[in-house]
């Protein structure tokens, strides 16, 4: 019988063995990196959504806040009315030059509630913006957490990969040391 042939083949696959441990392992390494990439980006995107859902709470406190200031602005017209009435009535019993205080004041309560209204516009547009930008994040976090889940799978499965080979790198070593000493015998 040949041993030397038999003694080759377990040599060439223990050989295999030892490359594909290498490839596993290396492998397994870049998996872990990746793993841990992907772990600092969910925290991120964990803390991104905090903070955007704390500044769309923050918004939405505000906005609901534009009632009683309209409310306080129309209060503000009527007492203004009421001191123009006032006022007319009292210019009128002396022999002072009238003038109205709502065309007085007029202009500085338009362009005030204006930029009242300019404001709460804006506010709702970037409250808009924050829910967007809420929605995009989690749907980030989903993918990554998909992903996370994916070079775990990856990475079981190559550590089964890795302890398939090291059997068959003991499998082989003893195959080598039985089929050499049959050589030994046979000299």
């Amino acid at each position: 019988m040949d041993y030397s042939y038999y003694y080759n083949n377990a040599r060439r696959r223990y050989y295999e063995a030892c490359s594909e441990i290498s490839n596993c392992q290396n492998r397994i390494n870049e998996l872990k990196s990746q793993r841990q990439q992907k772990i600092n980006l969910i925290n991120q995107l964990k803390i991104d959504i905090k903070n955007h859902e704390e500044a769309f709470e923050g918004v939405g406190q505000i906005i609901k806040s534009e009632e009683e200031l309209n409310k306080k602005i129309a209060d503000i017209s009527n007492k203004t009315n009421q001191a123009s009435v006032n006022y007319s009535g009292m210019v009128r019993s002396s022999n002072v030059t009238n003038k109205n205080l709502n065309e007085v004041y007029n202009n500085e309560m338009t362009n005030t509630k204006r930029t009242l209204n300019n404001i709460f516009t804006s506010l709702k547009r970037k409250k808009s913006d924050l829910n967007t930008k809420i929605i995009d994040l989690k749907k980030q976090l989903q993918d990554a957490e998909t992903e996370l889940q994916n070079i775990n799978n990856r990475i079981a499965a190559t550590e089964s990969d890795l302890q398939y080979w090291k059997r068959a790198k003991t499998s082989a070593s003893y195959d080598m040391e039985y089929y050499r000493r049959k050589m030994n015998e046979a000299v």
